[in-house]
């Protein structure tokens, strides 16, 4: 199964790079570890989180901040000081989450099961995927991945260099 999936041996020439033997797992004791869908699903949705988050993180050093967001050195306090001054709006938020959550759900991946591919929620409002070849869509989803990745280290850069200043070379100490 994971030599199938998009950018599972790219750069190791065919090898799936699995250094813990993670995806091994599921075949020894299949109710309690993850099929390697379930892990390409949550790799996705870890990848497109941190995207977003590194941007947010990234634009607010320099003075890029929504309209009426107070924005204080430390974000831990930051959210602190959200959810004090609105909680409605933080609830909102929560049950916001709660509902997409819920409505793409991929229980059936634990087993390998599921009618979907990894990832795909069926939304493209921008057309990415449309009219292209399957080829081109394979490369679309592994620099969606590359990008994803990247920017899951970024975010433990930020996170890093925020708890522990000057531990991260090349950035400033400002987050």
């Amino acid at each position: 199964m994971a030599e199938d999936m998009v950018g599972a041996s790219v750069e190791l020439g065919g090898k799936v790079y699995d250094p813990l033997d993670m995806l091994k797992l599921h075949d020894v004791a299949p109710q309690v570890c993850p099929h390697p869908k379930w892990l390409r699903e949550s790799e996705l949705k870890h990848c497109r989180i941190a995207m977003l988050a590194s941007v947010g993180a990234f634009s607010a050093q320099y003075g890029l901040v929504i309209p009426g967001y107070t924005a204080v050195p430390d974000p831990v306090s930051n959210l602190n000081n959200f959810i004090t001054e609105f909680p409605f709006a933080f609830a909102q938020i929560i049950f916001s989450i709660a509902l997409i959550e819920g409505a793409a759900y991929p229980g059936e991946f634990w087993n390998g099961k599921g009618s979907r591919e990894a990832g795909d929620l069926g939304y493209d409002p921008l057309k990415f995927f449309k009219g292209k070849t399957p080829a081109q869509q394979d490369t679309l989803r592994l620099q969606e991945l590359k990008n994803g990745r990247l920017a899951m280290m970024a975010m433990a850069a930020y996170t890093a260099e925020h708890w522990i200043p000057g531990s991260v070379p090349f950035i400033p100490g400002s987050f």
